[in-house]
């Protein structure tokens, strides 16, 4: 676990030291304590750090960009403390993973990226750790009991998106994500469409920080859909019965979501409400509630 902190420190000192004409951090964080609840998805805490591709070649040609993101997700279920699994609604889980990226430009309304995830499931994740660390020493809760969470592994995962965004007006803007992940972790296919209403960019295009940089502000309202064929954190591996304890996969997912976003010179700050329909046959049918707040830091 230390060697993994250590790692991880040693790993965004060496991406702040690379040098390029634009580039960006950013904090990313998930969270339903907003809501004073902590399950199921409980929380997500992602560290992104991204860079233009400088060429010699004309101004004109396709913009390129290189992304890296170390990020961690904890599930749990909503009877945290209890020992007995049939008790459980959500299986206990974490997933801390490293990412890689290329995105290029196909038009300036157009957009791919290719990449993969090199991650870790179970107590190699130490997001058991993270979760009872935080909330004995900052909440002062007990610890959650984590039985029967799912297994130790490593999981690789590639992924493809496509962005596209198309002018309404002035300050109106309709934004489409399409993606699909292909790995031991996860296979999915959806698409996120919505509205980025003002003067900024909310995602800027693909959610790529440095490709719209304008400055003032933007709300956002969307739908982010998906078709979940395989997800390790409910029913465990496609290879093996390891898993204790699985619940049964709900495929058709959906996220309502409505966001604010501002930006001033180097800084950027946005955040997102999102009801989450429910991941699994166990859990009730109303939406779970989550906020996401992320802040950006640019550098030349």
């Amino acid at each position: 676990m230390r060697r993994f902190l250590f790692l991880s420190v040693v790993l965004c000192g060496q991406l702040f030291s690379l040098h390029a004409q634009s580039r960006y951090f950013n904090l990313n964080v998930d969270n339903d304590l907003f809501f004073v609840t902590d399950y199921y998805y409980s929380s997500g805490i992602f560290l992104q750090y991204g860079r233009e591709l400088k060429t010699e070649a004309e101004e004109d040609v396709q913009r390129q960009f290189r992304l890296w993101e170390l990020g961690q997700e904890i599930y749990t279920p909503s009877n945290r403390f209890a020992t007995d699994v049939r008790l459980y609604d959500y299986p206990y889980g974490g997933w801390t993973y490293l990412k890689h990226s290329r995105q290029k430009e196909i038009s300036t309304k157009k957009q791919y990226e290719l990449g993969l995830q090199l991650g870790v499931t179970g107590d190699w994740s130490i997001a058991r750790w993270m979760q009872n660390t935080y909330h004995t020493t900052v909440l002062n809760l007990p610890e959650n009991a984590w039985v029967d969470q799912m297994p130790e592994a490593v999981h690789l995962n590639f992924f493809g998106q496509y962005f596209t965004q198309k002018s309404l007006g002035k300050y109106l803007y309709f934004m489409q994500q399409w993606y699909s992940t292909l790995g031991t972790q996860r296979m999915d296919v959806g698409g996120r469409f919505g509205l980025n209403i003002g003067s900024g960019h909310y995602f800027g295009l693909g959610a790529n920080t440095l490709y719209n940089q304008s400055q003032g502000d933007a709300f956002y309202v969307g739908v982010n859909t998906r078709y979940v064929a395989h997800d390790y954190m409910l029913t465990g591996s496609l290879f093996n019965d390891k898993a204790s304890f699985t619940a049964e996969n709900v495929p058709f997912r959906y996220e309502v979501e409505v966001g604010f976003a501002l930006q001033k010179e180097r800084w950027k700050f946005f955040f997102m409400y999102k009801n989450r329909s429910r991941d699994n046959t166990l859990q009730p049918e109303e939406g779970h509630h989550l906020m996401n707040i992320t802040l950006s830091r640019f550098f030349d």
